[in-house]
């Protein structure tokens, strides 16, 4: 708890935390008259209104309970937020203060983490992937911490966005206990449960510095709905209960996260994620047939990274078909990013694909 107290900034645990109706007394009530509520369902006042009205509990306890059945892991290591983009931001506000603190990332990868870096006034350290295999430089990161020591957070996205790979286990572990007491390494895993891969969830009882973020959007298909999910160090979720937004979640999640973590909600994610994957492979081997294509990396992800001689013009004519897709090549030479539809979707992307690509 030590190794982790000393990185948090000092002015989170000086502060007061804000506390709301619904986290003080009983919940339990009869009558809400605390929370300056309206006392009425929203239009058109029916059954599916009813509690809309009300503020919904901060860190639902019902949805805990099912989280720690999911991850193997205590209430106490569990925390959720308005989507994996909030717990970002969370995390930096905590561990860096402004002006001082610094994070790393190794680009190409998510942005978010140098958005809420600079948000928060934080410096941001580059250390890129290996050029070819898009893994770690294990030994680059600690270089770059050593002639750092601001540096508080280490952000690592496996399967990354966009190269589509997981990285290898046995590098961030490496970081983790390497960087223990120095800088948290946080675990970006919205994707693995499209890599077959486990979670590095279960090593943070042996590395309490390791944070691992996950998300329903992805792979449980609530994109709509935001519920990102923080597992870590009981410090550190206790962190992030200091400084969260009153309500991070809707009633409406509460109510969509609910049904999706039920046993039946989970078997039909998992059903669909075999789908994505089966038709992941068949788009990525139809693609490496098409004279256009450079190149289409392994994915572990839901989407597949290809590389072609002109990228902004592919895309472009491909949105004129109303398809529309990402131009990677601002960080990836050539780079587009396809997300996996359905089997239809795919069909229809492949054969516009064959008309609007350079020949």
């Amino acid at each position: 708890m030590e190794d982790i107290a000393s990185l948090v900034r000092p002015e989170i645990y000086a502060m007061r935390p804000y506390t709301s109706a619904r986290v003080e007394g009983d919940q339990s009530a009869r009558i809400h008259l605390d929370a300056n509520e309206n006392p009425y369902a929203p239009f058109p006042g029916g059954p599916e209104q009813e509690g809309l009205n009300r503020y919904p509990e901060p860190q639902p306890a019902s949805l805990l309970s099912r989280f720690s059945e999911i991850y193997g892991l205590p209430v106490e290591q569990i925390f959720l937020s308005r989507g994996a983009d909030e717990s970002i931001d969370l995390l930096v506000r905590g561990f860096c203060a402004a002006g001082r603190d610094g994070i790393l990332i190794t680009p190409p990868t998510f942005v978010m983490y140098e958005t809420a870096a600079e948000i928060q006034g934080a410096r941001v350290c580059r250390v890129p992937l290996v050029p070819g295999s898009f893994q770690l430089d294990v030994d680059a990161m600690l270089a770059a911490c050593d002639a750092d020591q601001r540096i508080k957070l280490v952000f690592v996205c496996s399967p990354n966005n966009p190269t589509t790979n997981a990285m290898e286990r046995a590098s961030v572990l490496r970081l983790a206990a390497e960087l223990r007491g120095r800088a948290m390494v946080v675990v970006d895993e919205l994707y693995v449960d499209y890599s077959g891969r486990p979670s590095l969830a279960r090593e943070i009882a042996d590395q309490p510095n390791l944070v691992v973020v996950r998300s329903l959007s992805k792979e449980y298909s609530l994109a709509g709905e935001r519920c990102g999910i923080t597992l870590g160090h009981p410090e550190v979720i206790g962190v992030l209960r200091r400084i969260m937004p009153p309500y991070p979640l809707t009633v409406t999640a509460i109510r969509a996260i609910d049904a999706a973590i039920s046993p039946a909600g989970i078997a039909y994610g998992r059903r669909n994620i075999a789908r994505v994957v089966a038709e992941r492979e068949r788009v990525r081997e139809a693609l490496l047939r098409l004279p256009a294509v450079i190149d289409v990396l392994v994915s572990d992800a839901n989407f597949l990274l290809l590389r072609t001689e002109e990228p902004r013009r592919l895309c472009a004519a491909m949105a004129e078909q109303g398809i529309k897709l990402r131009d990677r090549s601002s960080v990836i030479e050539g780079a587009v990013r396809v997300s996996i539809g359905t089997p239809s979707e795919n069909d229809e992307f492949l054969r516009a694909f064959e008309l609007c690509a350079p020949n």
